[in-house]
């Protein structure tokens, strides 16, 4: 199976273009400087929800309307990250403590687990 990789960065550059906006403009209303959002845009740092949702709504757009339909097994994050898009900013980090954990979590379950399902696929 071919992997898609989804540049978030081209998809918020192209969104602010078709609406006239100037990377300054948006920098400065989501309290970042044009440089970082240029990086962003360009792919050449790495962007975080927090960032992406922030952009999105600056840009008068749910984030979860800028996921493409054809992500898989994650199309079910698009209602989440539209919910992340209404927490006051101070609260991200502490969701962000909190997804890490479930992941971390996650990945613990999965490695407990595939002794198991190593048997059960024998």
């Amino acid at each position: 199976m071919q992997e898609t990789k989804i540049v978030y960065g081209r998809v918020l550059r192209q969104l602010r273009e078709s609406r006239g906006r100037s990377q300054a403009e948006v920098a400065r209303s989501v309290g970042i400087s044009p440089a970082q959002l240029a990086r962003l845009e360009a792919n050449q740092r790495g962007l975080h929800v927090e960032d992406f949702v922030s952009i999105a709504e600056a840009l008068g757009e749910k984030p979860g309307n800028l996921l493409p339909n054809d992500i898989g097994d994650i199309g079910h994050l698009k209602p989440l990250i539209d919910r992340l898009a209404s927490i006051k900013p101070e609260f991200l980090p502490r969701i962000a403590a909190i997804i890490e954990h479930i992941v971390l979590l996650s990945e613990d379950v999965a490695a407990i687990n595939a002794p198991a399902l190593r048997k059960v696929r024998r």
